[in-house]
């Protein structure tokens, strides 16, 4: 008897605790149905001691029933209400809490009065979980760097004494030959893939220089055109206005964005498709849009890339496409740079990678 008792005893301390949202909501419950149907009660008596003193008037026997039955409705629309804002008030920490994480991730404001019991807890649970979370990152991009570090260095060595090999291939037979290129190619990507890696960490720690200076958009744009040209052995349509459109960026970077994205759109289009680099100004931005009629990139996916690593047809050979670290530097050169960039496909038809800058100086 005495175990019974110390168990029910534990189980009704768990369950009465002040503090959570389960005590909370039963007692403001249950205080408004006490105080809604004490009132109720003490109504119904008054008029019951009316149809007593006047049974003998039928039509006033109805008046009261008509009354008690407006009452009751009156009543359990009241209580109702009170009860939804009684644990609406109860539950907003949650509600508050979700906002929060719906938009980024941080740690949740603990405040000693007023939150229950399980909001506490959960958001202790919750910043740990978020502090366990940022350190394994950390280590993770700190591990990727020092191993792109201490590759780089050799890999290159590597590369030279290839290419050099590769110089003096002579007497070498042909499959010989196209195993050393192999190589060369295979070390070389591998070399762009550890620099972009890099690149990607400093641009997060915002250690990349990138110096700005005013310059004409539409002569930049031509020039990688042309380039583009003569590299890729493809006709690339030009569309500018005959006013110039200055912008303030890194001449260096925003070639190199320029390059990628032409290459992209030459890479996934067929030879006789054409490929079109258009500049205009909408307000006070510069918008260049590269165009292609390739194979297109479905809905699910264009939202995601940007992301580091991510590649849009994960079983495509290295003759089709590189790390997926391209897009993800680009998107990060772009925004320190004041603009935007995205895309517009549709599966089958092409795509249309947008790229926005903002104007310097007077507005045409």
């Amino acid at each position: 008897m005495g175990q019974f008792l110390n168990k029910l005893g534990t189980i009704v301390k768990k369950a009465i605790t002040p503090a959570s949202i389960q005590f909370r909501l039963t007692l403001e419950i249950t205080t408004i149905l006490v105080i809604g149907f004490g009132i109720f009660t003490l109504w119904t008596s008054q008029e019951l001691k009316r149809v007593c003193l006047a049974i003998s008037d039928n039509g006033r026997l109805e008046e009261v029933s008509g009354h008690m039955t407006s009452m009751s409705l009156l009543l359990i629309l009241a209580m109702t209400i009170l009860a939804s804002l009684s644990i609406a008030r109860s539950l907003s920490p949650l509600r508050q809490m979700t906002n929060i994480y719906r938009s980024e991730l941080k740690p949740y404001p603990i405040q000693s009065a007023g939150m229950p019991r399980e909001i506490k807890t959960l958001a202790r649970n919750w910043n740990r979980l978020l502090e366990i979370f940022t350190e394994a990152g950390e280590q993770q991009r700190q591990l990727a760097n020092d191993l792109a570090h201490e590759l780089r260095t050799p890999l290159s060595m590597i590369y030279g004494f290839l290419q050099r090999t590769q110089q003096r291939s002579e007497n070498l037979t042909p499959s010989q030959k196209e195993s050393l290129d192999m190589a060369v190619e295979d070390a070389r990507r591998m070399i762009q893939l550890l620099q972009n890696w890099l690149d990607l960490t400093r641009s997060d720690e915002g250690a990349i220089p990138m110096p700005l200076e005013v310059v004409s958009l539409n002569e930049l744009l031509r020039e990688v055109v042309e380039m583009t040209r003569k590299l890729e052995r493809r006709p690339i349509a030009l569309e500018s206005p005959s006013f110039e459109i200055p912008v303030k960026v890194d001449r260096k970077r925003i070639m190199q964005i320029l390059s990628h994205l032409l290459e992209n759109a030459i890479q996934y289009s067929d030879a006789g498709e054409p490929v079109t680099a258009k500049l205009t100004q909408v307000e006070d931005r510069a918008v260049i849009e590269i165009i292609d009629r390739g194979c297109g990139i479905s809905p699910s996916e264009q939202s995601r890339i940007f992301d580091p690593f991510y590649r849009v047809d994960p079983s495509r050979t290295r003759s089709t496409g590189g790390a997926g670290l391209g897009l993800s530097l680009v998107k990060r050169s772009v925004e320190k740079m004041g603009g935007e960039i995205s895309v517009r496909s549709q599966l089958g038809k092409g795509s249309t990678f947008i790229l926005e800058l903002p104007i310097v100086g007077e507005e045409r």
